[in-house]
């Protein structure tokens, strides 16, 4: 194994507020020149499962690798985030879940300016939106969903909601005021000791897994397992960058000779200080040749 040190976070203030998500856009052969060109977008979606015996009950965010094809045109982010964190809950691999009901749409998604004067995006969405997820920890996981998966690996780290072009004065269940834009940390307190903020995906001949995690003395460990017979590959000991009451980050790299992509999958886990039991059980899916698939509607 491979020990690979987490992505560091940058203080650098962008030089514009001109930053958009990209989509990969490929053209299929045509015979006329009105012809649609088909748009991909890859990214990874976070989603949320509830780890296995789980010391605080709460949900620990996992990245999906999500591929969707437009065939008529180019993907604009609120599209693609519309159809694939609201309209394909019921299609998730099982132990996989997602808090955001399927009425919520993002309208627009562009960057913009907070009233403090840093950069953002600024993701307006539907009335639905407002009515949360039904309880306040169902309401922060869906904010957690969203904030993870609209800033993964972009320059602004924060998202300011909004309902009709206005700031959020009231969300969900207890109100929450939303006025302020949300970063990465504003509810992380509500999610499990362990999380992951990077699909598991081959890199140089190794498995990279990587994420965050608020452990006893920030010790974590790492397991390869047989998703057939449930016996373990391969564990090995490892640690965040901080623990014991503060959040860390963690990676790791797994050799590609130990994983089998469709028949092994890996955790992520600590042990409890009482009886020595796993705790707060994460399993990430482990993609090979592409990611999941989906076909937005003509």
């Amino acid at each position: 194994t491979t020990t690979v040190a987490p992505a560091t976070s940058t203080s650098a203030e962008p030089e514009s507020t001109t930053t958009t998500l990209q989509a990969t856009t490929t053209t299929e052969p045509t015979t006329s020149s009105t012809a649609p060109v088909a748009s991909v977008w890859s990214q990874p979606v976070f989603f949320y499962q509830t780890p296995e015996n789980s010391f605080l009950g709460n949900p620990a965010l996992v990245p999906m690798w999500i591929e969707v094809t437009s065939p008529t045109g180019a993907i604009t982010p609120d599209a693609y985030f519309t159809e694939v964190l609201a309209s394909l809950g019921e299609d998730l691999p099982e132990s996989f879940e997602n808090a955001i009901p399927a009425e919520v749409q993002i309208v627009s998604l562009n960057t913009g300016t907070a009233s403090d004067g840093s950069d953002v995006w600024v993701a307006d969405m539907n009335e639905a939106f407002l009515d949360g997820a039904g309880g306040l920890l169902a309401d922060v996981t869906m904010l957690n969903q969203l904030v993870y998966t609209i800033t993964y690996q972009t320059v602004f780290d924060r998202v300011l909601f909004t309902v009709g072009g206005q700031p959020v004065e009231a969300y969900g269940t207890e109100g929450i005021v939303l006025t302020d834009p949300v970063g990465l940390d504003d509810y992380i307190d509500e999610l499990a000791s362990i999380f992951l903020t990077e699909p598991i995906i081959e890199v140089e001949n190794v498995y990279v897994v990587a994420g965050r995690a608020n452990t006893f003395e920030a010790t974590l460990y790492l397991q390869v397992i047989d998703t057939t017979t449930g016996e373990v590959i391969h564990d090995e000991f490892t640690t965040a960058t901080c623990g014991t009451g503060c959040w860390g980050e963690f990676g790791v790299g797994v050799a590609s000779d130990l994983v089998t992509p469709g028949e092994t999958a890996i955790q992520v886990l600590t042990y409890s200080m009482e009886d020595g039991s796993p705790q707060d059980v994460v399993t990430g899916p482990i993609y090979a040749n592409g990611a999941w698939q989906t076909t937005l509607a003509d």
